[in-house]
């Protein structure tokens, strides 16, 4: 009998969801400039926040404009290279699944470029931040 764990130790041994396999077959199969427009509809997503607008509005026809390659991009990955965890996804969860691969698709590579940028600028270590 397994007993209750505290958050920090709990994992799952559970399959990934149909939405994080396509979208991990998605990211896999992304070329430099599909990263881009995914990242940059990811960047246009974020933007329509109240927080972001607070620093910078995009231009509608940009968002529009973003949006429609976004979607093309989409489109053209799965049906060529991901057509099978797509299917799945269509099976089991039609209304939603597309959703949640975009926001795990997003995730990922919102993460990568980060991890990129933030390695080389930020010289300090946690035992650094938490001395203060």
């Amino acid at each position: 009998m397994l007993r209750p764990q505290p958050a920090l130790f709990k994992f799952c041994l559970c399959a990934a969801s149909a939405a994080d396999e396509l979208a991990d077959c998605l990211y896999a199969n992304t070329s430099a400039q599909d990263k881009t427009t995914f990242l940059q509809w990811a960047y246009v997503a974020l933007g329509r926040t109240e927080a972001a607008k607070s620093v910078q509005t995009i231009p509608a026809a940009k968002i529009k404009t973003i949006e429609k390659k976004a979607q093309t991009t989409l489109t053209q990955l799965v049906m060529k290279s991901c057509p099978k965890p797509a299917m799945n996804l269509l099976l089991s969860d039609p209304k939603k699944g597309l959703e949640k691969t975009l926001t795990s698709l997003a995730g990922k590579l919102v993460q990568a470029e980060v991890e990129k940028r933030t390695s080389p600028l930020l010289s300090m270590t946690i035992t650094d931040l938490l001395k203060r």
